[in-house]
């Protein structure tokens, strides 16, 4: 039971969230029982990256998937966070060391973004444009996994529409900014 709360209280922890555990304890007939431990957010946690799991859907999801193909996991992408994308999600918690969880979170989402730039290619140019292209609306990006002009332009006004450096480097904090959806 205490490994148990150990590991929730470490997967829970890293996601931004803090756990309660409550220890209530009742006598019955066949001797005493507790109740599972609550979980519940923490009042004033800072998240900055979004938490992602299992029945989500939508362009994150997509993200991901992408993300995950780029790191040599083969998923349909169709931006629902399933069985295979949980399954996937956690090998790569397992081989990257993060507590394993299923949950994309604050310390799953460093891990699994790649820093990109003018001439980059694979998924995860991909899962930039399809960012770009339909959260966005930069509808001159095409998603073909070639970071071109047109991206580099796009991604340039993003960064400065966030007050990002508009440098067209995609790195950490303008990952951040794509996946979290703020519309600055």
């Amino acid at each position: 039971m205490r490994k148990a709360i150990r590991r929730i209280s470490a997967g829970f922890l890293g996601a931004g969230m803090i756990v309660a555990v409550t220890a209530g304890v009742t006598a019955g007939a066949a001797g005493a029982a507790t109740r599972p431990a609550a979980v519940r957010p923490a009042p004033h946690a800072a998240v900055s990256w979004p938490i992602v799991s299992r029945g989500a859907a939508g362009e994150r999801v997509v993200t991901i998937q992408y993300l995950l193909g780029q790191r040599g996991y083969r998923l349909t992408v169709d931006g629902l966070f399933g069985p295979a994308t949980q399954a996937a999600v956690m090998s790569f918690q397992r081989r990257n060391k993060i507590v394993v969880s299923g949950i994309v979170g604050n310390i799953t989402w460093p891990k699994l973004v790649v820093t990109l730039k003018l001439h980059s290619r694979g998924d995860a140019v991909r899962a930039l444009q399809h960012q770009l292209r339909f959260a966005y609306g930069h509808k001159s990006v095409v998603v073909d996994g070639y970071f071109g002009q047109k991206t580099l332009a796009a991604v340039k006004i993003f960064q400065r529409n966030h007050k990002l450096t508009a440098d067209g480097i995609v790195g950490n904090a303008t990952w951040k900014a794509l996946v979290r959806g703020d519309r600055s």
